[in-house]
């Protein structure tokens, strides 16, 4: 796996907007999402989008915003993801993935040796662990977890990364636009104390 050391700004703090039109993840959905509405969906306050550098290359992008899951037929995998609390409250604090991609020249390539492949994705999501390890831990503020609404291509990655699906329905759905899924804080924070080499 190739190390990765990359710059995370907001993407109003970009120096130079012309590298963002640059930048396709080869998923037209993605790409017309960033291009199109990414400009009034920061201005309106909804989410806010982050590009991380390598250089002077975008490798990735990650929109946030705060959000609320309810316990509505959820899936026996989600309720173990929030253990108790699902039963105590009709829904959680989340954080939402709005956005999530990766530069088309970095993505991951079934069959490449190892070596010749970068993991921008798993890289950017421990981006993501540390801003929610980091407002729980370091500024208190109570997060059940993060949740993303996966397009089907990527559902099996994220699946990968331990995310659940909320609703055990829509795991058995084979065509859908999206697929909401979500991982719990314990999760979130195991996988950024082994990303950083500690102890939790």
């Amino acid at each position: 796996m190739k190390r990765l050391g990359f710059d995370v700004v907001p993407y109003n703090g970009m120096i130079d907007k012309k590298d963002f039109n640059k930048y396709t993840t080869g998923v037209q959905t993605l790409d017309t999402f960033l291009i199109e509405e990414i400009n009034d969906i920061e201005k309106d306050n909804k989410s806010l989008l982050s590009v991380a550098y390598i250089n002077d290359e975008i490798v990735g992008m990650f929109a946030l915003s705060t959000a609320q899951t309810t316990n509505n037929e959820t899936s026996k995998q989600s309720k173990q993801a929030f253990r108790e609390a699902n039963t105590r409250y009709s829904n959680l604090p989340m954080i939402s993935i709005d956005h999530f991609s990766v530069n088309k020249k970095y993505q991951h390539v079934d069959g490449a040796p190892e070596d010749e492949n970068y993991h921008v994705g798993s890289a950017l999501l421990n981006v993501i662990y540390e801003i929610v390890v980091m407002l729980r831990v370091n500024y208190n503020v109570a997060i059940a977890g993060v949740s993303v609404d996966a397009l089907p291509r990527a559902a099996d990655w994220y699946e990968k990364q331990k995310f659940v699906y909320i609703n055990d329905k829509e795991e058995n759905t084979p065509v859908k636009d999206s697929f909401k899924m979500i991982i719990g804080y314990d999760m979130i924070y195991k996988a950024y104390c082994l990303s950083h080499n500690m102890e939790h």
